[in-house]
């Protein structure tokens, strides 16, 4: 026998199944609460909206794609690291299928600047966690930045290009790994 949902996270448990399932708009208010075995009203306890409900969602399955990309205390290449952080992202990418192409689409005008606040915070996060491994990385050139080429600049550039390969849904890092071996290591 199914028991009720009772928790916050087991709510957003249960969100996160359906946007797998279904995408980001099989959540709304009435359906969340089906599935958890609870009086909608238990639900606006948690979540006094539907964009409260939304935002919270996504910033679960946001949390659910990128809690495998942060960097360990053990040194690791940045390229190898790029590697990684790629695959971690594509799994979640074919978890939540569309995720990222619709995801902004379904708040109201408020919820939609909210969404992109926390959408702004995970690339924050994934810039910050990159910048931290390629400043461990012991291979990398002396000479391989400078003022007008910083280790800033190089990783906002590597964020675009992994984003936007995988909004074209191209799964294939490998180009770009290399760029990276041609730029910061020595041949």
């Amino acid at each position: 026998m199914n028991t009720a949902v009772t928790s916050r996270e087991e709510i957003l448990t249960v969100c996160r199944q359906l946007v797998a399932a279904s995408g980001l708009a099989a959540v709304n208010m009435r359906k969340v609460a089906q599935q958890c075995q609870v009086a909608l009203g238990s639900l606006y306890y948690y979540f006094p909206s539907k964009d409260e409900l939304l935002l919270a969602t996504v910033e679960s399955v946001w949390d659910d794609i990128f809690n495998c990309a942060a960097p360990t205390d053990a040194a690791i290449p940045f390229d190898r690291y790029i590697t990684n952080f790629f695959e971690n992202i594509k799994r979640g990418i074919l978890k939540y299928p569309n995720f990222f192409t619709v995801h902004s689409l379904s708040f109201s005008t408020r919820g939609q600047a909210e969404g992109r606040a926390k959408m702004q915070k995970y690339l924050a996060k994934m810039k910050a966690h990159m910048l931290q491994v390629l400043q461990k990385d012991q291979a990398v050139r002396p000479d391989a930045f400078s003022a007008a080429f910083t280790e800033d600049k190089f990783v906002d550039f590597i964020i675009m290009h992994v984003i936007s390969l995988l909004l074209q849904k191209n799964f294939d890092c490998t180009t770009l790994t290399e760029i990276i071996r041609r730029i910061i290591y020595c041949n």
